[in-house]
């Protein structure tokens, strides 16, 4: 999440010339060759809808030119086993699954450890790309990568990095960009130098029943619309969710969002964010962080022992002030193309406990200690209307403190009564339906 970032660049597609001796697979699509497969112990439905079948120790050479040779619509499987894999792979085929064991995720490990060429593992730049039940771990870069595609589906991974939470580790694992049409569901993530589970400048997104732990942000949404957060546990990171938008991007604003019915505790993993990265400037301890978006929702979650607060909720400037106390550098907006205001902030019918009790040094020498659920700057848009943030008839506990002009000193009151933020913000879309889970 820096600004920003190398989720704007990306490697040039392997274009490996020399044909490996054995594939292990068959070419022929009428006669789907299943055999010597490596670990066949699953047996014969292990493999049904299997186009290709990569055998177990293929090589790096060896599976990319099989993603090379690909065919529109097909499933490449990976037979049960661990691949050491020296350079980043990639896809540009349309319509085509890369599939591990449906039975057990674990059963299949691509492990970079070794990568000597390219920064991320896996990348594809084509429609209707689905990547689902496979292990990928110590990938030197992100891990799983797409950029401007249609229908992309992350299933039932498992992202890890063998030295834990630290700074070396990649910044992202589940890594979409510029994406139409996104789903990610049942993977772990865990040990992200920045996100683990990321969506960013893209539109139609559900995010669901995945576990985030041990990463600076769990799971980020930005600069985009019309996303759904949902059935997602998250712990053990320095924030579990974010919810940005972020100036200077190639898109400029990010709006619609519904976190929902998400278990999001314990997110007091000390910042181990790459320094001067927007994401290392996050306080630990956030539940939930927000900036800038618009038409927000949160409701239904379980929000448990997050040191610093429930959500934080604030515009750019703001976050901008936080950066400049902890002494970095491009702490400005500098893009007058973005909103860098918060505003239709609707918080409600979600379930709290010993949240704010010990928060981030740096939160709790601007804005004091213990702190509420809920902490809002209380900066608006120009001319907005009042009921920016909202948290329903019966609220939570709640600080504004401050408002356009800044922070609140001495000599003003910050507001603490939920009763004046008792209004209601209709929700910013009933459902989202994806062409992928609709065949």
């Amino acid at each position: 999440m820096s600004c920003h970032h190398g989720r704007l660049g990306f490697l040039a597609l392997l274009l490996l010339a020399a044909a490996p001796t054995s594939f292990g697979c068959g070419d022929d699509d009428e006669n789907k060759d299943t055999s010597d497969a490596g670990d066949g112990d699953a047996g014969a439905d292990r493999f049904a809808g299997c186009d290709k079948v990569i055998e177990a120790g293929s090589t790096t050479e060896q599976v990319q030119e099989i993603f090379i040779g690909a065919q529109t619509g097909q499933t490449l499987c990976f037979a049960d086993g661990n691949y050491a894999f020296t350079s980043e792979l990639s896809l540009s085929v349309a319509d085509v699954t890369v599939q591990g064991n449906p039975a057990d995720r674990s059963a299949v490990v691509l492990d970079y450890a070794g990568q000597e060429e390219g920064k991320d593992a896996l990348t594809s730049t084509a429609d209707g790309f689905t990547i689902q039940h496979l292990t990928v771990k110590n990938s030197s870069g992100n891990t799983i990568v797409t950029r401007g595609v249609a229908r992309v589906t992350f299933r039932d991974l498992k992202v890890f990095w063998d030295a834990g939470s630290a700074t070396t580790d990649g910044a992202y694992a589940v890594y979409p960009l510029s994406a139409d049409g996104v789903l990610v569901e049942g993977c772990e993530v865990v040990g992200a130098a920045d996100a683990g589970i990321y969506v960013g400048q893209s539109k139609n997104i559900i995010v669901r029943n995945n576990l985030v732990h041990g990463n600076v942000a769990g799971i980020e949404i930005e600069n985009s619309d019309n996303a759904l957060v949902t059935g997602n546990e998250t712990y053990d990171n320095s924030s579990g969710i974010l919810v940005f938008a972020l100036p200077n991007l190639e898109k400029k604003d990010g709006k619609a969002t519904i976190v929902e019915n998400n278990n999001i505790h314990d997110n007091n993993h000390e910042n181990f964010g790459q320094g001067g990265t927007t994401v290392s400037f996050v306080p630990p301890g956030s539940g939930v962080l927000v900036i800038a978006n618009d038409n927000t929702e949160f409701r239904g979650n379980t929000f448990t022992n997050n040191n610093t607060a429930a959500i934080v909720a604030v515009s750019f400037p703001t976050f901008s002030l936080i950066c400049v106390a902890n002494e970095g550098s491009n702490c400005g907006g500098g893009d007058p193309a973005t909103d860098p205001y918060l505003s239709k902030l609707y918080i409600h019918d979600n379930t709290y406990s010993n949240n704010g009790t010990a928060p981030d040094p740096l939160v709790a020498g601007l804005i004091g200690s213990p702190l509420p659920n809920v902490l809002w700057d209380g900066v608006t848009p120009p001319d907005a209307p009042t009921d920016q943030l909202c948290l329903g008839p019966n609220g939570t506990t709640v600080l504004q403190f401050g408002d356009n002009g800044g922070f609140f000193d001495d000599t003003e009151t910050p507001i603490t009564d939920p009763a004046a933020f008792s209004c209601t913000i209709p929700s910013p879309f009933e459902t989202i339906t994806l062409p992928q889970e609709s065949t």
